[in-house]
């Protein structure tokens, strides 16, 4: 992967006047991934006990869609037709247009305790990326495909990459760098999809790994109860409520 670290530098400077922060609102990791706090560490309730198995990057029907949108949150969303921060607080593009640069929003825990690292990024991202991945499991991530051309390591018959995607770079704990072989100036709408929604590696096999503004609270088979999540990192949008919505 190609980057310049010179350049780096002074995009981080300005990461603050592209993109502002936008209040308002929604098979385990790799050993290697330093960072990635587990639930056990954080000594905090979770409602991973309940029967949930809703993976963003694999969603099936209106209903786990429905779900997913109150549940979990992506490094960027639209709000209002405009892109702007969510799990990413900025982001910033480099002059050729081929790596976005995203700072992370400190402070961040999942519904199951786990910290929001840069760690934990890239796992979600390598998982979509590598068919390789030992968190992969055994969904098709089409939704990858059809909106970046192909996984790691495939090629055209001219031996071009076929992914638009040539992978991502963590700088430090709060800061990734995802790097493009071709530019595509609607990457970061494409980042919106709930597919690419950014969950707690600890729940890829199961469980509430979201960091939305509601957690799951009970699943009777019909019904999906959500109940709001205290320690939402917008304290502003936590809701006052619980919501029932179809099961997935």
């Amino acid at each position: 992967m190609k980057y310049k670290r010179l350049f780096l530098v002074g995009i981080l400077l300005i990461a603050s006047i592209i993109l502002a922060a936008c209040g308002g609102g929604v098979t385990p990791a790799p050993s290697s991934d330093e960072g990635i706090q587990s639930p056990e560490a954080s000594g905090e309730d979770s409602a991973s006990s309940v029967d949930l198995n809703l993976d963003p990057a694999n969603l099936a029907g209106a209903n786990a869609e429905s779900a997913a949108s109150y549940l979990y949150e992506g490094l960027v969303r639209n709000q209002d037709g405009t892109i702007t921060g969510a799990l990413a607080e900025s982001y910033t593009v480099s002059e050729d247009g081929l790596d976005y640069i995203f700072t992370l929003r400190q402070g961040v825990t999942f519904h199951d305790g786990t910290a929001l690292t840069a760690d934990v990024v890239m796992t979600n991202f390598n998982r979509w990326f590598d068919p390789a991945d030992t968190n992969r499991g055994t969904g098709e991530y089409a939704a990858w495909v059809a909106n970046f051309g192909g996984f790691k390591g495939e090629v055209t018959e001219e031996g071009k990459p076929k992914s638009w995607v040539d992978g991502i770079e963590k700088v430090d704990e709060f800061n990734v760098i995802i790097h493009l072989n071709s530019v595509d100036a609607d990457f970061p709408a494409k980042l919106t999809n709930p597919a690419f929604f950014i969950i707690s590696p600890a729940t890829f096999s199961g469980g509430d790994g979201g960091s939305g503004a509601y957690k799951a609270s009970a699943n009777d088979g019909e019904n999906l109860t959500l109940e709001p999540f205290a320690g939402y990192w917008d304290a502003t949008a936590i809701p006052s409520e619980n919501m029932v919505i179809p099961a997935p």
